[in-house]
C-alpha cells in the first residue's frame, strides 16, 4: 500500500510534535534538578558549620604562588637532537634562571610545611554534617554529599611539590613534528646542577660536564634554517678564502669556547679547511 503525500506530511508532523514533547520534558526536568541542587548548595553554603570553620582557617593561611619552569625547545637538527640531552638544555637554562629557581624550591618547601599544619588545624577543627539550623533538608545524604562536595573545593591547594619537566622535540626545516624526548627533575637534581654551575674559576666552570652541556646546546641553536640563512647572506661562499665549494660550515665568530653565542652576528661561513684552520682562534 502506498501512503499518500497526506499521509507522509502527518506521520512526520506526529513524529516531530512527538520529539518537541520529549526535549521539553528534558528541559522541564533538568530544570528541576538544577534547582533541586541549587538548593541543597544554597542551604550548606548558608548552614554548613564546618565550611563556616575552614573558611576561617582559610583566611589564616597565606601560600606562595609557585611559577612554572617546565622547559620546551624544538630542533630541526638531527645531530643536535640526537646530541643534546634533556639534562644539557636544563643545565643551560639554570645558568640564567638559577636565583628564580632556588627561590621557588625554597617557596615550596616552605608551603609543604605550612601545609601540613593547614591540614592538621582543618583535621582538628571542622566537624562536618553539623549545621546552626534544626530544620534540614529531607534528603540526607545528598545533604552530606554536596556538604563534602563544597568542603573539598575549599581546600586550599597549594604546589607542594617542585620539579621541573624538559621537552625537546625533533621536527623538520619547516617545523612539522617526527620525535621527542623528555624527562622531569626532582629538586635534589635541580640543586645538584645548580651546585656545579656556581663551581667556577672566574668565567670558567670547575666542572667539565657543566661546561660540555652548555657548549651544546649552544651550538645546537644554530638550526638548519639558520645555517642556511647565515649561507644566503654570504652568497654561499667562504668568507675567508672566497670560495664557493660544496664544504660550505658556519663558524661562530668568537667560539662559543670564548664566550661566544649563536647569534646571526657572530656566525660566518667558512669552508671546512679554513674553519679547522681557524680552530677556536678569535681573528
Amino acid at each position: 500500500m502506498i501512503l499518500s503525500l497526506l499521509d507522509l506530511f502527518e506521520i512526520g508532523m506526529l513524529i516531530f510534535s512527538i520529539v518537541l514533547i520529549v526535549i521539553f520534558l528534558v528541559i522541564i526536568i533538568s530544570t528541576l534538578i538544577v534547582r533541586r541542587n541549587n538548593k541543597y548548595k544554597d542551604f550548606v553554603l548558608q548552614h554548613s558549620a564546618a565550611l563556616r570553620q575552614l573558611n576561617e582557617i582559610n583566611r589564616h593561611y597565606q601560600f606562595k604562588d609557585i611559577p612554572n619552569f617546565d622547559m620546551k625547545n624544538s630542533y630541526d637538527n638531527e645531530h643536535f637532537y640526537e646530541d643534546i640531552s634533556c639534562r644539557d638544555y636544563l643545565t643551560y637554562q639554570l645558568v640564567y634562571i638559577q636565583k628564580k629557581v632556588s627561590i621557588a624550591l625554597k617557596d615550596t618547601l616552605e608551603n609543604n610545611k605550612l601545609f601540613d599544619e593547614y591540614r592538621k588545624e582543618i583535621g582538628d577543627t571542622c566537624v562536618m554534617n553539623q549545621y546552626d539550623t534544626s530544620n534540614l533538608l529531607k534528603n540526607r545524604n545528598k545533604l552530606t554529599r554536596i556538604e563534602n562536595n563544597l568542603f573539598n573545593k575549599s581546600i586550599k591547594k597549594p604546589t607542594t611539590l617542585f620539579s621541573i619537566k624538559v621537552r625537546l622535540i625533533l621536527t623538520n626545516i619547516n617545523g612539522e613534528y617526527r620525535d621527542s624526548k623528555s624527562d622531569e627533575f626532582v629538586p635534589k637534581e635541580i640543586k645538584d646542577i645548580i651546585f656545579r654551575i656556581n663551581q667556577r674559576n672566574g668565567s670558567f666552570y670547575v666542572n667539565d660536564d657543566i661546561w660540555k652541556s652548555i657548549c651544546r646546546v649552544e651550538r645546537g641553536k644554530v638550526s638548519n634554517k639558520m645555517r642556511f640563512a647565515v649561507y644566503e647572506r654570504d652568497h654561499y661562499r667562504c668568507r675567508k678564502c672566497g670560495r664557493k665549494t660544496n664544504d660550505l660550515e658556519v663558524d661562530h665568530i668568537i667560539p662559543i669556547a670564548k664566550g661566544g653565542k649563536s647569534t646571526f652576528d657572530n656566525l660566518q661561513t667558512l669552508c671546512h679547511r679554513c674553519n679547522y684552520e681557524k680552530g677556536s682562534k678569535i681573528e
